[in-house]
């Protein structure tokens, strides 16, 4: 019996070992990790709608999100990142918490804000008409007046003539500080879209002895106070290699009445005869810089590029005025009387300079006041020869790229830009009555 009894003991010790021996061979349980989450947040300023308003999300989780604008309004970037988009389409990843507001600006007004691009930067807008206005950026020293009055005519500008783009148009004070300060806000614009280094930007356009640096515009507006002698100073200065319309205003005294007798409709005028640039370079803005140049200046000369655009700005500001479109308070004579002022002062300019030379001899080097004046009446005697104030919007310039100059002046006048200067030069002699007959009456 007690032969049994440590038998049943010894079975009983040995279950135990086993079964605690088989308990520690046992894995641990892994401890559950949780995948981090975070917020992101879409919301849509005024003029548009967002195709999402965010939500909680695990990390690293992709999303597309798309702004859309509605009628009257272009999407305008997104707001509330480090980065700039300009794309109303974004696709992101979540590894951080992300509030997004997508920005939208209305189609009729011109957008003054350096932070805002409305426009998709990676697209090539070279000879296209745009859907949006220009952006124009100002120093802080200006006036609500300046700032109004080039708004006014940016736009104008671009319902009379077209939206092309993008159009970047940098006004200037008479503060140095404040240029500088705009001056930067244009080189962050240029880092942001990698064009151009802040340092590289800022030691260019800070350079007063350097042509058309932007600093160079603030000098002349300040030297005009301080001398207390009206002169001003504007500019397209390229900027096709970036897709862009780099322009320059220095101080637009006019809209502040400074001096007497220089009323708004001068800076006005101004603008429009700038814009105009704008879209006579839109229609070659895809050819290299010489071949440009040659076709909108063939053989350097200006009359064709420079008195159209200030023929066409005295013609379609008086055309406004006229219609009642514009209104100002003061009054700057009429378009014949203008045109009358140009004649005297490029015939004197032409007889004590230049005489028994043609238009298409006229640079910026020799004869340059009446490329401009002389110009002027030029284009005004071609638009009445074919009656149509519009032509050279709706013949010359949008051929100009694939007939060349001459090309495009045969297609829109009807004969050799020879025979054009030979006619024109016999026009020069005739009394100003005579002349003015050729003149719109408004």
């Amino acid at each position: 019996m007690k032969r049994l009894s440590l038998s049943l003991l010894s079975i009983c010790v040995l279950s135990f070992v086993l079964i605690y021996s088989c308990s520690t061979d046992e894995e641990p349980v892994a401890p559950v990790v949780q995948t981090p989450q975070y917020s992101l947040t879409v919301t849509a300023g005024e003029g548009g709608t967002v195709s999402t308003e965010g939500g909680i999300y695990d990390e690293g989780t992709e999303l597309e999100i798309t702004a859309t604008p509605v009628e009257g309004y272009v999407f305008g970037g997104w707001l509330g990142t480090d980065l700039i988009f300009n794309t109303p389409t974004l696709n992101i990843a979540i590894y951080s918490n992300i509030d997004l507001e997508a920005l939208f600006i209305s189609e009729n007004i011109i957008n003054n804000d350096s932070e805002i691009f409305n426009y998709d930067v990676n697209k090539d807008y070279a000879e296209q008409i745009v859907d949006f206005y220009p952006f124009a950026f100002f120093a802080s020293d200006l006036s609500q007046n300046v700032i109004d009055g080039v708004n006014l005519a940016l736009k104008t500008a671009a319902d009379e003539f077209g939206k092309y783009g993008p159009v970047e148009y940098w006004v200037f004070g008479t503060d140095k500080q404040a240029s500088l300060d705009l001056i930067n806000k244009f080189c962050e614009r240029r880092e942001i879209l990698n064009q151009w280094t802040m340092t590289e930007c800022l030691t260019r356009e800070t350079d007063e002895t350097a042509d058309h640096s932007m600093i160079a515009y603030q000098k002349v507006g300040e030297n005009a106070i301080l001398n207390n002698r009206p002169s001003g100073s504007a500019a397209h200065n390229g900027g096709q290699y970036w897709g862009i319309h780099k322009m320059a205003h220095s101080y637009p005294f006019g809209f502040d009445n400074v001096f007497e007798g220089i009323p708004p409709q001068g800076d006005f005028k101004t603008v429009l005869h700038e814009y105009f640039h704008v879209v006579q370079l839109s229609s070659v803005y895809s050819l290299e810089q010489e071949e440009m140049d040659e076709a909108v200046k063939p053989n350097e000369t200006i009359w064709m590029m420079e008195g159209g655009a200030e023929y066409m700005a005295n013609y379609t500001l008086f055309k406004l005025i006229n219609n009642g479109t514009l209104s100002f308070q003061k009054s700057w004579g009429s378009l014949k009387d203008k045109m009358s002022e140009k004649m005297e002062n490029g015939k004197r300019i032409f007889l004590e300079d230049c005489p028994n030379s043609l238009l298409n001899e006229f640079n910026h080097q020799f004869c340059r006041q009446p490329g401009y004046d002389l110009g002027s009446w030029g284009v005004a005697y071609l638009l009445n020869k074919v009656n149509n104030q519009r032509v050279l919007l709706e013949t010359f310039y949008p051929n100009l790229k694939e007939l060349g100059f001459e090309g495009a002046f045969n297609l829109s006048f009807g004969y050799s830009t020879s025979e054009f200067y030979n006619e024109f030069y016999e026009f020069l002699k005739l009394p100003i009555e005579q002349q003015l007959e050729i003149i719109p009456d408004i």
